[in-house]
């Protein structure tokens, strides 16, 4: 059974007296982060997708995707908080009762790991997660290494989409895809656990929904892609490369929206580290194509679709996250084309 992990909030509780010193230290604080929000929400200039004799398509509403494609810096500690930054990924934080002291995390070579350097006797954790809560009803994807074995103890891989509120509330509720490896008389086995955790951070509970051996999916090219959908109440679905392990709709979970997704590790009296490719969270819907003329046209992947009121909606797989093929926009007797990956709920804008 994963492990409920106890260090989710990132928040340390401070005495009076302390409060007196971080008021002082407060006003730098403040400065650097007020800088920091202005760097990253300064106004970007956004690439087209496609450009060419027949016009442009330009992003609107790009993809939540983090690719881990640039190596990390060193961590550096958040104000006040126990929870790390790992630049260039601003838009995540690392926490995890295994502390900054046994946890760790790191990108090298496209790949983010997740570990805890040395092996406790309890159940400890670490993760790195996002900083931009997300709807209820929105797909969390990631894809993930398949994990290494364990000579001893209980190493897991755990991808979790829990309430952004525990910092208010203290509440730690979630739901969970999680591969748990051990070792059971000498014996090296594998076990993907799908289930929701509830509770506050000192007192929460697990509930395991199901259980099925890791052999009975395969994975692809080393990965296990992992989708999480719920509504945070009573719905709950999860795929693994593809395949629906779990789908019910008579849950009674109370996990708040809006939500955050957490890529995490934990381990029992062993030393183990988890690796993933990147994350991606997409509403449901295909990809909209805005201001298209009313005489054009637009081919993808062998299929040809003429604008209503200057929109034409694409089939894209909110399941699938994301579908590479050729693009193309027909008008006025010229075209623009190319090979492209879209992503469920990309929204597009066509510039003649």
């Amino acid at each position: 059974m994963p492990a409920i992990e106890t260090s989710r909030s990132g928040r340390l509780r401070y005495r009076p007296m302390e409060r007196m010193f971080l008021a002082a230290v407060m006003v730098i604080a403040l400065a650097v982060a007020a800088w920091g929000v202005w760097v990253e929400r300064r106004p970007q200039v956004t690439a087209p997708l496609l450009r060419g004799p027949a016009g442009s398509l330009v992003p609107v509403a790009p993809p939540v995707v983090t690719e881990f494609d640039q190596d990390s810096q060193a961590p550096h500690q958040i104000q006040s908080s126990t929870s790390w930054l790992l630049p260039p990924y601003y838009q995540w934080e690392a926490n995890g009762s295994a502390g900054a002291k046994l946890g760790f995390v790191r990108v090298r070579g496209g790949l983010l790991t997740v570990g805890v350097k040395t092996a406790t006797p309890e159940f400890r954790g670490y993760f790195l997660t996002t900083r931009n809560p997300f709807p209820a009803g929105w797909y969390a994807h990631t894809w993930a290494v398949s994990p290494p074995a364990v000579t001893s103890g209980v190493g897991e891989l755990v991808f979790a989409v829990q309430t952004a509120t525990t910092d208010q509330t203290g509440l730690i509720n979630y739901v969970f895809v999680s591969l748990v490896t051990t070792r059971v008389h000498g014996k090296l086995r594998s076990t993907w656990e799908i289930g929701y955790a509830y509770g506050y951070e000192q007192n929460a509970h697990s509930v395991i929904l199901k259980k099925i051996p890791e052999s009975a999916v395969q994975p692809q090219n080393g990965m296990y892609h992992l989708v999480i959908w719920t509504n945070g109440s009573t719905a709950y679905r999860a795929w693994i490369n593809g395949v629906e392990v779990y789908g019910s709709s008579g849950l009674r979970m109370q996990i708040a929206p809006p939500f955050d997704a957490y890529l995490e590790v934990q381990e029992k009296n062993t030393a183990y580290a988890v690796q993933y490719r990147r994350f991606a969270v997409v509403p449901t819907g295909g990809v909209v194509l805005r201001g298209l003329p009313a005489s054009a046209e637009v081919l993808w992947k062998g299929r040809a679709y003429r604008p209503k009121g200057g929109e034409v909606v694409l089939p894209v797989s909110a399941q699938a996250g994301e579908a590479s093929g050729h693009l193309a926009i027909l008008a006025n007797g010229k075209e623009t084309g190319g090979d492209v990956t879209l992503w469920a709920g990309e929204e597009l804008t066509y510039e003649a």
